[in-house]
């Protein structure tokens, strides 16, 4: 059988294919990480703004020193900043408007306001660097290092550009002090250092949101194609990188899936081949190392790699006429191992096409989000097993049952109608009496299969347990078969689960259904004792006792194991227990079962 996340692309035939998306398919636009979608970013963004315009408009009002140009607006500017907070603070609070729209507004009228209030507050006690630096504080928590940058330039050139225009205007000192000079210089330092630390804090909120996705795309009943696909996509824009390849090998055929995609702009092309040998075999790196490589050449190049077992860290010369992903444009390229159960099963690839370099925090989380990502697949393939091995199962209980009910009661119709036509001819006056055993039987049987139908719809019902189940079983064979049934129960009756009682209780319907129909038995025991270690159960009869196909028995007389009934034989194997038949001519049988307590411990954990 296939591996299960292969599945849907062995309908085809064995041989290299491929299967394109045009690049004019559109795609669903980027979604914000789980994390980010309930961050109480905005929300921080905006009460702190709100402290900040107040705690200004005190400063500036309380300063006994005036500002330089236009006194009287300083107030008027600040109290409507203020007022603007308290505004965009309710609306982000109250959940009134997208906080991905509010954000990018803000920043832009945060960029005008602070530069107007730097105006009008100059000459007094500026809060120039406090207004400044929040500005660009909530970009880089917002959008990183890049947006911090133009926030940053934007706000050293509107500084200067304002004073000149204020001077023009009206203004009581000269336009330029050094003060007006290195403010902008500090400010652009300062705008690297917030915003590379805001980088490094995105990238950490890109992670996290991006393994909280990884859930999502191991549920079950989803074409694994198709979460395949998402999956590199999402890791293309995460390593901002422009060409993804992931190649599994199928364990069975030994055939690489190779899925391919890359991006050009906005959009996206995908597309799968089968192929016979590994694409891009990669023999200078080995089969548990990922490893990064910053410097392709046609030549060769050089790269690191880093063996996930060992944790060793090497640098390694590539080859040279080595294939790599990237369709020979790629400039860096990421790869990591695909291991399951340290059984290499492929790789993964990212490909940039720009002299942009990959780090080794880029290598480390490309190997976890592989790791992540191989497990949960490997474990949507252990529940499609199990659930395969559990019909299976259900099939081999449902067929055992039948042999020992309904088919029984089958064949037992068949020798009666037989009987009947012998009687046809040797003595017609007994015809009358078997057929009406015969009316007997079959309404026997169809009681039988209407009750097991029965048991099939109220599977989900809770059943008797095993002493209830005997008890009834009894009565019944001493009603339909005549036969005597005696049970033995002991002194601590064992807690056992409701699968284990309902194969014990078939055994001995099935035991008890063979003394009566092949011994003859008239009486009968079924007897059940507990150790710490096993459970034994014990039927005997009184009857003419069991012969088998070859009626071969050892010294003591005990049947071959393979001379037990076959769905005897199935249910105690199920139930990790030993079988032996013990028969002599004349004097009965005994059946005896012994089942390990640890797997009626491990069934009961299991139905818990």
């Amino acid at each position: 059988m296939a591996h299960p996340l292969l599945r849907t692309s062995r309908a085809g035939p064995m041989r290299s294919v491929s299967l394109h998306l045009p690049f004019g398919v559109r795609r669903h636009g980027p979604r914000a990480a789980p994390l980010e979608a309930f961050s109480r970013t905005e929300k921080i963004i905006a009460f702190s703004r709100l402290l900040l315009t107040i705690y200004t408009l005190v400063v500036v009002t309380i300063d006994p020193q005036q500002p330089s140009f236009k006194p009287s607006f300083a107030d008027v500017v600040l109290g409507a900043y203020v007022a603007y907070s308290a505004l965009l603070f309710f609306l982000v609070r109250g959940a009134y408007v997208s906080a991905q729209r509010i954000g990018l507004f803000s920043a832009a009228a945060d960029i005008v306001w602070v530069s107007i209030i730097a105006l009008f507050t100059e000459g007094g006690t500026s809060p120039f660097f406090a207004l400044h630096v929040f500005v660009i504080l909530s970009v880089s928590v917002r959008w990183g290092l890049a947006a911090a940058l133009v926030a940053t330039v934007l706000l050293a050139l509107l500084y200067p550009a304002l004073l000149i225009t204020g001077r023009l205007i009206e203004f009581h000192e000269p336009v330029f002090r050094n003060v007006h000079l290195f403010r902008p210089i500090y400010l652009l330092i300062i705008g690297y250092l917030i915003g590379y630390l805001g980088e490094h804090e995105r990238r950490a909120k890109r992670k996290l949101g991006f393994m909280l996705e990884l859930p999502a795309a191991f549920r079950r009943k989803r074409a694994p194609g198709r979460a395949f696909s998402r999956l590199v996509r999402r890791a293309l824009d995460y390593f901002k990188a422009e060409h993804g390849t992931l190649a599994l090998r199928d364990p069975e055929s030994g055939r690489y899936f190779v899925w391919d995609v890359a991006r050009v702009g906005r959009r996206t092309r995908l597309s799968l081949r089968i192929t016979e040998d590994d694409p891009f075999p990669f023999r200078f790196a080995g089969p548990t190392e990922g490893f990064m490589a910053n410097d392709l050449r046609a030549d060769g190049g050089t790269v690191t790699c880093y063996d996930m077992l060992t944790g060793a860290l090497v640098r390694k010369a590539i080859p040279a006429a080595t294939p790599m992903p990237g369709d020979g444009r790629g400039q860096a390229l990421l790869v990591a191992p695909v291991l399951i159960q340290r059984e290499p099963r492929g790789h993964a690839a990212v490909v940039r096409e720009t002299r942009r370099k990959f780090t080794r925090d880029d290598l480390e989380f490309l190997l976890l989000l592989v790791g992540q990502a191989a497990a949960g697949f490997e474990n949507v393939r252990l529940q499609d097993k199990a659930e395969e091995l559990a019909v299976l199962e259900e099939r081999g209980r449902i067929a055992r049952d039948l042999h020992d009910g309904f088919i029984q009661s089958l064949a037992g119709i068949d020798l009666r109608v037989e009987a009947v036509k012998l009687l046809l001819q040797r003595d017609p006056s007994r015809v009358r009496h078997e057929l009406e055993e015969l009316h007997e039987a079959v309404n026997r049987g169809y009681q039988e299969v209407r009750h097991y139908l029965s048991m099939l719809r109220a599977a989900s019902r809770p059943a008797d347990d095993l002493w209830s189940s005997l008890d009834r079983l009894a009565a019944e064979f001493s009603i339909r078969e005549r036969l005597r049934v005696h049970v033995a129960r002991p002194e601590c009756e064992p807690d056992l689960p409701t699968s284990t009682a309902y194969e014990l209780t078939q055994i001995v319907r099935e035991a008890l259904r063979n003394a009566v129909r092949h011994g003859r038995a008239t009486q009968a025991v079924v007897k059940i004792a507990t150790r710490p270690s096993h459970l034994y159960l014990v039927v005997r009869d009184n009857g003419r006792g069991f012969q088998n196909g070859h009626g071969v028995t050892d010294g003591d007389g005990f049947l071959p194991p393979g001379a037990a009934p076959w769905s005897i034989r199935e249910r105690c194997a199920a139930l990790g227990g030993t079988l032996r038949v013990r028969t002599e001519a004349g004097r009965g049988a005994e059946l005896s079962l012994t089942i390990p307590a640890a797997s009626t411990a491990a069934d009961r954990r299991l139905h818990a």
